[in-house]
């Protein structure tokens, strides 16, 4: 019954709709009414008019108020003066008026009713459908609120993850930073003593001490290369980018790979010959593809395969936006591939991170990956790291292109091992530190130059406005009252041909702008050989010596 009443509540709506429907309605109704009432005149005395409910109620709920209003009142006027006079006496026809009226006022208080109810019908359909259509509205709110909070979760988890990252390397850089300085003093004195002493005894040394010196020289190499690799990781090492051919210097490095590799690992160069030029500095980029490659062949244990490829890419907004201090625009692309294990999703979320390793105790230092990543940063670069359990990882490295053939290093790469000076050059030595300037002055006259040294800034002002004539400065950085680019500084405006060789332990100082050495210094980072000493020698006084 509800299901044929909606049926008809639907014609209803559509008939309302139209103006001749409407008029058609109320016409066909009276006439239906009429039409009854002539065939039932037999059987209607006393009731002129009862069959016109019938039309008045389907007009009023097919066609509306006024279409029923319109049926009451032509049906009404045919039957009181058309039918009716026809039909009965005049006595009749007079006392029709009062069924007439009757008629009337029923029939209007019919299309009232129908109306009205009509009309309650149509809000609560209408009611019902802004419900519908506000569950939904909230549905879709609840949603689109829902997916923001997401978002937000999302960013905020971002948020806290670079911030952690930044905590992080922050108290590395503390931690670093403060120990780098003194530590590296420490271990300056220990190398270069060593050194000496090896040099010392010359090739007729007691073989059993050579040995000795060397453990030791190996030890403090060891924890020199750990403090580097804990600055790297922490963007805070001494850089010195260079413009590089990227072919050229995986090249060099492949010969190097083959011997330290071992036999079970097939190295595969696929090189590309276009590739662009890029500036970075070489020995740390040596030294991260030596990394990887040494992690690839541990991952390796059974023998496999290494591939090293380059290539030319271009990231764009979308893919930078996604990772911290990635600028859009060209990259050269190193990419390193193994078949070896692979890593688990838990391993290659910590990959990164520093002195995480999954190697046995006493066979890593979990500084490898994370000082290459570090480099990369430093640099500009990015690192990206791809890796799935079971069948191998590649890492890549994207340092940034260069245009510019500015800063190429077109310096001879030839040994400068057993370096022998020009003779009656003098060198000015400011360190602070009593062991440390021991052992470099000791180096420099066994290098056959004529050696003066102080322990401060002031003490080397006052010598060489007394006359004193010297040809190369080599001062310590980071000194009290004044540092070792002030005190360059306060010197060259008597002598501006001055040559300089700083040195340094420590990162945060005045030669270094973002971790990258001023294209006019000329820096040996602590600790040192005498050998070390020599090379930057020769840098710092070339053209000097040409």
């Amino acid at each position: 019954m509800l299901k044929r009443l909606a049926i008809a509540t639907g014609w209803a709506r559509m008939t309302r709709r139209s103006l001749v429907l409407r008029i058609g309605i109320a016409l066909l109704a009276c006439a239906a009414g009429v039409g009854a009432r002539l065939a039932l005149e037999p059987y209607l005395h006393g009731l002129p008019f009862i069959t016109m409910f019938a039309g008045i109620v389907f007009a009023a709920f097919f066609a509306g108020f006024w279409p029923a209003m319109l049926t009451l009142m032509l049906s009404a006027g045919l039957i009181q003066w058309v039918i009716i006079p026809q039909t009965d006496s005049i006595a009749a026809v007079q006392a029709s008026w009062v069924p007439m009226i009757f008629f009337l006022c029923t029939g209007f208080l019919i299309a009232i009713i129908i109306e009205s109810v009509f009309r309650a019908h149509e809000d609560r359909i209408m009611v019902s459908d802004q419900l519908a259509r506000l569950n939904a509205d909230l549905d879709g709110l609840v949603a689109q609120r829902t997916q923001q909070l997401q978002d937000e979760i999302e960013e905020r988890q971002a948020t806290e993850a670079r911030l952690h990252q930044a905590e992080k390397m922050d108290a590395i850089g503390h931690l670093t930073g403060g120990i780098a300085h003194d530590f590296n003093n420490m271990l300056a004195i220990i190398t270069g003593s060593l050194d000496l002493a090896k040099r010392r005894m010359g090739q007729e040394g007691d073989p059993r001490i050579v040995s000795h010196i060397d453990n030791a020289a190996n030890a403090a190499d060891r924890a020199a290369a750990l403090t580097h690799r804990l600055l790297a990781y922490a963007r805070k090492q001494p850089l010195d980018p260079r413009l590089l051919n990227v072919n050229a210097l995986v090249g060099s490095v492949n010969a190097l790979l083959e011997r330290t590799l071992g036999e079970q690992i097939v190295i595969d160069m696929q090189l590309n010959p276009e590739v662009w030029p890029c500036t970075a500095d070489q020995t740390q980029l040596e030294t991260a593809i030596i990394n990887l490659a040494v992690n690839a062949r541990d991952a390796m244990p059974g023998g496999g395969k290494l591939v090293i490829e380059t290539a030319n890419v271009t990231l764009d907004a979308a893919y930078c936006s996604q990772h911290e201090d990635l600028a859009p625009g060209d990259y050269v692309q190193i990419a390193i591939s193994d078949t070896g294990h692979g890593m688990s999703p838990e391993v290659r979320a910590r990959a990164l991170d520093p002195f995480f390793t999954t190697k046995d105790v006493g066979k890593g230092t979990g500084l490898g990956l994370s000082q290459v990543y570090g480099f990369l940063k430093q640099s500009g670069g990015h690192l990206n790291l791809y890796s799935e359990e079971g069948k191998g990882s590649t890492i890549k490295l994207y340092v940034p292109r260069t245009t510019s053939s500015e800063g190429a290093d077109e310096r001879s790469q030839s040994s400068a091992l057993r370096y022998t000076p020009p003779q009656n050059l003098t060198v000015l030595v400011v360190e602070d530190d009593d062991g440390v300037r021991a052992m470099a002055r000791a180096s420099l006259i066994e290098l056959g130059f004529i050696v003066h040294d102080v322990d401060s800034p002031h003490e080397a002002v006052q010598l060489i406005e007394s006359g004193l004539a010297i040809d190369l400065l080599f001062t310590d950085v980071v000194m009290p009252g004044m540092n070792g680019r002030q005190l360059a500084h306060r010197l060259r405006e008597t002598r501006p041909d001055l040559k300089v060789l700083y040195t340094t332990g420590y990162t945060r100082n005045a030669i270094l702008h973002n971790g990258v050495i001023d294209s006019d210094v000329v820096l040996l980072v602590k600790p040192y050989s005498v050998d070390d000493l020599a090379r930057k020698i020769m840098d710092a006084l070339n053209p000097t010596l040409n």
